[in-house]
C-alpha cells in the first residue's frame, strides 16, 4: 500500500509540473518577451526582499526579529 501512494504522489507532481510549464509556455507563446520581463522582474523583487529580510527566530511566544527580539528577552 505504501509503493501505491508514492506512486500516486509522483504522478500527481508530475503532472502539476508538466501543466505548469505548459501554461507558461502558451502565456509566453502569447505575450512574447513581455513575459518574460515580467516573470523575471517579479523574481528579482522577491528575491531582493528575501535578502533584506531581518534574521529571527520563534518560540512559544512567537516570531522574534533581532535587536527587538533581544531587548525582549527576560
Amino acid at each position: 500500500m505504501e509503493k501505491g501512494k508514492l506512486v500516486i504522489a509522483f504522478v500527481l507532481l508530475t503532472v502539476l509540473c508538466v501543466s505548469a510549464v505548459w501554461t507558461e509556455y502558451n502565456l509566453m507563446m502569447r505575450f512574447g518577451i513581455t513575459f518574460s520581463v515580467a516573470s523575471v522582474s517579479g523574481l528579482s523583487v522577491l528575491l531582493v526582499a528575501l535578502i533584506r529580510a531581518p534574521e529571527g527566530y520563534e518560540d512559544e511566544t512567537g516570531f522574534h526579529i533581532g535587536v527587538l527580539a533581544d531587548a525582549t528577552l527576560p
